[in-house]
């Protein structure tokens, strides 16, 4: 499915609904192609930034794993829920209140670590959800640990619930601050392509957790 057509069903979707979220889940609709499409049984998708469940549902529908039907419940008292929720396709982790999901990952990872078992855990964060100060403790733990199957994806879109993220808490150098932290930081364009390759060479690093910040342009 194409960009557009992606776009245009999540505008479908959100357009009762006084359009929840549109613009931060449509900037995380190539962060989860691209994240979908390479999990493994053995690895775990943390949606942190769980205000992005419509971009999430769009992808859902797009591997056939929901009908239209269930697609346009968005927000209905008996349809999918607003944030996302174990139980459905991928959701291990309940999310809505944001900063946590790092935390989870890391308790995923050492857990992994002590009984032996492989899978790779994937956080999508945003990037006004890093105003939490429980992301900074969990990116401090994590290289700590060296969690090398902890990989953090950032919506780097520029805004957040009340405004433009730079006016209400600057971020920028982001990129430094991650790496002040001890993390490896790969920047990219946000894009499917340029986010899969990114994930290919985050995913050959031993030794450090990783973090791909993802840049919107539009």
């Amino acid at each position: 499915m194409s960009e557009a057509v992606r776009g245009t069903k999540l505008r479908a979707m959100l357009g009762g609904v006084n359009n929840f979220h549109l613009d931060s889940s449509e900037t995380c609709l190539d962060i989860l192609a691209a994240v979908l499409r390479r999990k493994r049984p053995e690895d775990t998708v943390i949606l942190s930034k769980g205000h992005s469940a419509p971009a999430f549902y769009v992808m859902l529908h797009e591997m056939g794993l929901l009908s239209d039907e269930e697609l346009y419940s968005f927000a209905d008292i008996d349809g999918l829920p607003s944030h996302v929720m174990r139980g459905l396709p991928f959701i291990e982790v309940s999310s809505g209140s944001l900063g946590q999901g790092l935390s989870v990952a890391n308790g995923m990872a050492i857990a992994k670590r002590m009984d032996g078992e492989e899978g790779r855990i994937y956080v999508i964060l945003g990037d006004g959800e890093l105003d939490e100060g429980q992301v900074w403790e969990a990116a401090m733990t994590a290289a700590h640990h060296g969690l090398d199957n902890v990989i953090a994806i950032v919506d780097r879109n520029y805004f957040q619930l009340t405004g433009k993220t730079e006016e209400i808490l600057n971020k920028e150098p982001l990129a430094e601050k991650w790496r002040a932290f001890g993390w490896v930081v790969i920047e990219v364009p946000n894009r499917e392509d340029a986010i899969a390759e990114a994930l290919d060479y985050a995913e050959s690093i031993k030794g450090r957790p990783k973090v791909i910040i993802v840049r919107w342009e539009g």
